[in-house]
């Protein structure tokens, strides 16, 4: 994550490469003992987006997650220094600020996502089904300038309900008024997307990225990148 590899190059004699995973061990030792880790959990919600959520605008089942987060921060880059040996306290806080400045900085969309987006709503309503903290989600949607290119928006931590839970996929399907017979899920995550969808009565284009699918099954269609939707939804 070249986020976290930024941050950890404050830390003075560490490689931010060869750390990263270290880092990223640290931060998730104190993820995991938070009280809302289970819920974390059910709602696709990662360590490392706790150091830059604030956690607002989403579900109460979230609320104690909302009030630990800023405590979080402090303590998942204290816990990095401590691995590093890094005794200077403004450190830590200098990680901090660097990491989070820099996942504000951007998040690219996928090559060719945009024109096959375009695409495919001018035939079909589209909804976006997305494991996370509300803040998170809708300030990159709203950074990538697609707020407005869905007709519906269904975000795990404002309704409460994860994928692969397949509740959450019958929420976006509600959402724009359709039926599972018919409805096709596209994503990149085979636990979450595909099983999900298919758990919940839809088909699943899996887009691989050079992966090989980790399963066999009639519903699932493999595409190597969204620049094969068009074609293969005609």
């Amino acid at each position: 994550m070249a986020s976290l590899r930024e941050a950890i190059a404050v830390f003075p004699g560490v490689d931010p490469v060869t750390g990263e995973g270290a880092a990223l061990e640290a931060i998730r030792s104190v993820w995991r003992e938070g009280d809302d880790y289970a819920v974390c959990l059910e709602l696709g919600l990662a360590s490392w987006e706790g150091l830059w959520s604030t956690f607002e605008g989403n579900h109460p089942m979230l609320d104690g997650l909302h009030a630990w987060s800023p405590s979080y921060r402090v303590q998942a880059w204290h816990a990095v220094a401590a691995h590093f040996g890094a005794d200077d306290p403004t450190l830590a806080a200098a990680a901090a600020d660097r990491f989070e400045a820099a996942q504000r900085r951007g998040h690219p969309v996928v090559a060719g996502m945009e024109a096959a987006l375009s695409s495919v709503t001018d035939r079909y309503p589209v909804g976006l089904l997305t494991n996370g903290s509300s803040d998170l989600q809708r300030f990159k949607l709203e950074q990538a300038g697609l707020v407005d290119a869905f007709d519906a928006v269904v975000v795990s931590g404002e309704v409460g309900i994860g994928k692969p839970a397949p509740a959450v996929f019958e929420v976006v399907l509600d959402r724009l008024g359709a039926g599972a017979d018919g409805s096709v899920m596209v994503g990149d995550s085979w636990e979450r997307d595909v099983v999900g969808a298919l758990s919940a009565g839809m088909t699943a284009f899996w887009i691989a990225d050079g992966r090989q699918p980790p399963g066999e099954d009639a519903r699932v269609t493999v595409i190597d990148s969204v620049r094969e939707l068009d074609a293969l939804l005609d």
